[in-house]
């Protein structure tokens, strides 16, 4: 219990990254697992709660789309159900949107090159961030628009 609280003083972990560290140390399964539900019982771990703030956190800080919100959160420890709840229940369609346009805006402050070139360099960006192919295409187009329109 002791090192699992140690690795809770340093920053909010997950059941399957406590139960990682643990194991790792030499901890018995059985033992590492009676800890977390124990944690658990005293309110110390919640991934659910973790979950959601870490959904929030990776698209307004790091502007990733669901793809790689997900990728992050199951490497994480998350259990995949848990992982696909959360990140259904924070990403709509417009937010999804609004984070891909976000993310050009902030990538490309100069703008886009011209034609096809500077299409496909934002969309490799915008997927490499794991944005689904559609909203890639509607930010790009969205972003091309707003920079037509100040140019003149």
């Amino acid at each position: 219990m002791a090192a699992a609280l140690r690795m809770l003083s340093r920053r909010d972990l997950s059941e399957g990254e406590i139960r990682e560290r643990l194991t790792k140390k030499g901890f018995p399964h059985a033992e590492a697992s009676a800890t977390i539900r124990r944690l658990r019982e005293l309110g110390l771990v919640d991934d659910p709660k973790l979950c959601a703030r870490l959904v929030r956190s990776y698209r307004e800080t790091r502007g990733y789309g669901s793809a790689k919100i997900a990728w992050a959160l199951r490497r994480r420890g998350f259990s995949p159900d848990l992982v696909e709840e959360t990140v259904r229940e924070f990403s709509t369609g417009e937010e999804e949107l609004a984070a891909a346009s976000a993310a050009l805006r902030k990538k490309f402050r100069g703008g886009l090159l011209k034609g096809r070139v500077g299409a496909a360099k934002a969309y490799r960006f915008l997927a490499g961030r794991g944005f689904p192919p559609e909203t890639c295409r509607r930010a790009i187009g969205g972003f091309s628009f707003e920079i037509q329109e100040g140019e003149g």
